[in-house]
């Protein structure tokens, strides 16, 4: 009996520790909208809970607009709250609902969409992925 318990206690801690499908890189679609933010032009969602969001497709992360620290909302959302580079006094709350193919991700503010975004493809990050969960 006890053994059957572990199997789900087991899979429920692995799940837990998985990276949540925001983290990564985004940038904007193009698409425009009289509520998207036009400025929010990339995304750089971190493992460890930060988040940069950049007014330049070659932003470095100390030209951020936006610095942020994220939590899981749930499976597919993060709830980002951040702070203006250019007046930290000025607290921000945001929410990136990934679409269930993790491609894809709305950014909202206020239940509003104010972007759309897609992952970035990062050679050089899935190459080291490649690397450490398929070992030569």
């Amino acid at each position: 009996m006890l053994r059957l318990l572990a199997i789900p206690a087991l899979a429920y801690l692995l799940t837990a520790c998985s990276p949540h499908p925001g983290a990564g890189y985004w940038q904007t679609t193009g698409e425009e909208s009289p509520n998207f933010i036009k400025e929010f032009v990339r995304l750089e969602v971190g493992y460890e809970g930060r988040t940069n969001i950049f007014d330049s497709k070659t932003a470095t992360p100390e030209q951020a607009i936006r610095r942020c620290f994220w939590s899981g909302v749930d499976a597919q959302t993060l709830m980002l709250t951040c702070v203006q580079a250019s007046n930290t006094d000025i607290e921000e709350s945001y929410q990136l609902r990934v679409s269930p193919d993790n491609n894809t991700a709305d950014l909202l503010k206020d239940e509003t969409i104010i972007g759309h975004f897609m992952r970035e493809k990062r050679p050089e990050i899935e190459h080291s992925y490649k690397e450490i969960f398929q070992p030569q």
